[in-house]
């Protein structure tokens, strides 16, 4: 019996850091997206989107739509890379989207910090190969192919946020490396470019963060912040300040700062749309 209540506690946290968003395309798919007349929204990405793990945006963005006009989807998947994204993208276009904006790339990076993380994605993502930054770039340039062929929706995507708060510190520079891959994409294919990275890299200049832990640790630790969250009660914003981040509740996610400068870029998108 205690054993079962001990699993039970540590279980918790993780179940509660990992269930869907009740509004995933999925879901909706059960009724006619479109029958009440509002158009579709799409908020496409991994754990950034799925809002989780870190101070969600999504949840920011709702409360600036027009609910009567937009029906909103989240497409965001904890642990997700681009490629993961391309294979679960028939869902998103079955919904019939009129916007669809595009947060992917993190884990893309991250992935790429090590060959152990490397290695660690492709078992536990079932990726067909290490990642690296031309896979990232090939695959993204077909998520955005398909949805411009298979939609008519206005598309944007958003720069991947830094990797920590470091500059000099190499997973910083390669976050920033695929940061400007997603811009590159977007120009290629002439949607739109939404530059939460160049934000971020911005406000960390005049306000620097000290991580109080190596990237090294950080799977650990983003563990741990998670147990402080779901089963401590801690805010998102607490977590970061005890690790020392400004913009990050952990190296990968976000804190309430960093969270409405997507939120901001995306509703800012979404009233550029509402003229077509």
């Amino acid at each position: 019996m205690i054993l079962t209540i001990i699993t039970g506690i540590i279980a918790y946290p993780f179940v509660k850091s990992s269930r869907l968003p009740k509004n995933r395309p999925s879901t909706v798919l059960r009724r006619p997206p479109t029958k009440d007349g509002r158009r579709v929204i799409v908020l496409a990405g991994d754990s950034l989107t799925h809002g989780l793990i870190g101070h969600g945006y999504v949840n920011i963005v709702l409360e600036e739509l027009d609910r009567e006009r937009f029906m909103l989807l989240n497409a965001g998947v904890n642990s997700h890379l681009a490629w993961n994204l391309l294979e679960r993208l028939g869902e998103i276009i079955d919904c019939q989207p009129s916007i669809i904006t595009v947060l992917i790339g993190t884990n893309d990076a991250n992935a790429a910090t090590s060959e152990k993380e490397g290695m660690a994605y492709v078992k536990n993502m079932k990726l067909p190969c290490l990642p690296n930054l031309t896979w990232f770039r090939e695959t993204l340039h077909s998520i955005v192919n398909r949805l411009q062929n298979e939609t008519s929706a206005s598309i944007a995507l958003l720069s991947i946020p830094t990797i920590g708060e470091v500059p000099d510190h190499p997973a910083f520079k390669l976050s920033l490396d695929y940061g400007k891959t997603v811009k590159e994409v977007a120009i290629k294919t002439g949607v739109t470019y939404l530059p939460l990275q160049e934000q971020m890299v911005a406000y960390l200049e005049s306000n620097p963060g000290s991580p109080k832990y190596p990237i090294e640790k950080g799977r650990v630790q983003m563990l741990l912040s998670i147990f402080k969250r779901y089963l401590l009660g801690k805010s998102w914003d607490s977590i970061a300040e005890e690790a020392g981040f400004r913009l990050h509740s952990d190296y990968l996610h976000l804190n309430s700062i960093s969270a409405r400068m997507v939120a901001d870029m995306i509703n800012q998108f979404i009233k550029s749309t509402q003229s077509f």
